[in-house]
């Protein structure tokens, strides 16, 4: 006789886990981090809180892989010889920018300075992880063309951050080989 399948599994209850505590998906302003998106109805949409966003638990899984994966790359970029701040110092969080009387904004993940590609320049740091085809995709297109909604997102937060910060260090990893962009 087949052992049929449980209904209910520990995998199951943990992804059901992060879908019921994932909170109001709705923000109070629009994101630099979607604004290079290129449908101008789809951020009305979002700014207008036209839809309600309800990811899947494996998704909200994904993403917080991301943020997980930010304090190795601030230590990577350390043992470089790169001085990073992944944090704000005046507020102890994470850098934030916004404009529009607070109607726009986001989060970056640090400034550093000591790149080898240019050592005294402070640099906006923007961190992402990126699956195989991803990160093929990015390696031979860069991130502009192959990633045009984070190069308009870090472009904007320079912007936004400090007139002396014309620089950003996009470093990125492939999930499946631990690969990195710079």
């Amino acid at each position: 006789m087949k052992v049929p399948e449980p209904t209910q599994t520990t995998i199951k209850a943990i992804v059901q886990h992060y879908e019921d505590n994932q909170g109001d998906a709705f923000r109070a302003h629009l994101g630099g981090s979607i604004i290079g998106r290129p449908c101008d109805r789809e951020l009305w949409y979002s700014f207008r809180w036209c839809t309600d966003v309800k990811h899947s638990g494996q998704l909200l899984r994904l993403f917080q892989t991301g943020h997980l994966s930010e304090p190795r790359f601030a230590e990577d970029l350390r043992k470089a010889g790169v001085t990073v701040f992944d944090t704000n110092p005046a507020t102890g969080e994470q850098f934030r920018v916004s404009a529009c009387d607070r109607h726009f904004g986001g989060s970056f993940d640090g400034v550093g300075q000591g790149f080898i590609e240019a050592p005294k320049t402070w640099h906006l740091i923007e961190m992402k992880t990126h699956n195989e085809k991803s990160f093929k995709n990015l390696v031979s297109k860069g991130v502009k063309e192959a990633k045009p909604e984070h190069f308009v997102q870090m472009q904007v937060y320079m912007y936004l951050a400090n007139p002396q910060l014309t620089r950003a260090f996009y470093i990125a990893v492939n999930k499946n080989t631990d690969e990195l962009y710079g």
